[in-house]
């Protein structure tokens, strides 16, 4: 989903589940956001063709934040990091500032709070009562209500994938791609975004 945001061009995705090659990048994007689930399961080599793939799109920034689905990221940790080229930025109950704009990022197992004044609150899944399917996190929900970061990036719930729902302080967005990606009637010239 595309995001305008500070005078920049902010691109966020999750759930491709290998099918990353189907998705192509606006242009003029200069921030990219992958909140999790580009490959399936533990497949260290799929996770490195993805880093492969996401290191070159045209972007000044490339965030990325591990789902459920990027198991090597909790089964061997220390090779995950080891894959991930120095023009991504891995961010797992972490955060980076880039121009003014605070990105944090929740990994699968939340760590320390959040620090104050974010951005981008960055996470697989979903607050609970938020595009959830009622299956989001309650602590999360706690996390975002108290934080009230201006966007909550997630995915994982597919069905509610590239949905929005703004709230008075937080907008809220699904960026789950699985659905789209998977079409049959998918685009021939393989550019899909909203």
């Amino acid at each position: 989903m595309l995001i305008d945001y500070k005078n920049h061009r902010i691109f966020a995705f999750s759930d491709t589940h290998g099918m990353y090659r189907r998705l192509r990048v606006p242009e003029e994007t200069d921030i990219l956001i992958c909140a999790g689930d580009a490959c399936e399961g533990f497949q260290p080599e799929g996770l490195r063709d993805f880093f492969d793939w996401y290191a070159e799109l045209p972007a000044r920034l490339r965030i990325f934040v591990p789902g459920n689905h990027d198991r090597v990221f909790q089964f061997d940790p220390v090779q995950a990091r080891a894959m991930i080229p120095q023009r991504i930025t891995l961010l797992e109950n972490d955060s980076t500032l880039y121009h003014g704009i605070l990105f944090y990022g929740i990994g699968t197992v939340p760590a320390a709070p959040p620090p104050e004044g974010v951005d981008f609150l960055i996470s697989h899944y979903p607050a609970f009562g938020h595009l959830d399917r009622g299956t989001g996190d309650r602590s999360l929900y706690r996390t975002v209500t108290e934080l009230r970061p201006r966007y909550h990036i997630f995915g994982h719930v597919h069905e509610d994938g590239l949905k929005k729902e703004e709230m008075l302080y937080t907008t809220y967005l699904n960026v789950s791609y699985f659905e789209a990606l998977r079409r049959i009637d998918f685009p021939t010239d393989g550019l899909y975004y909203p």
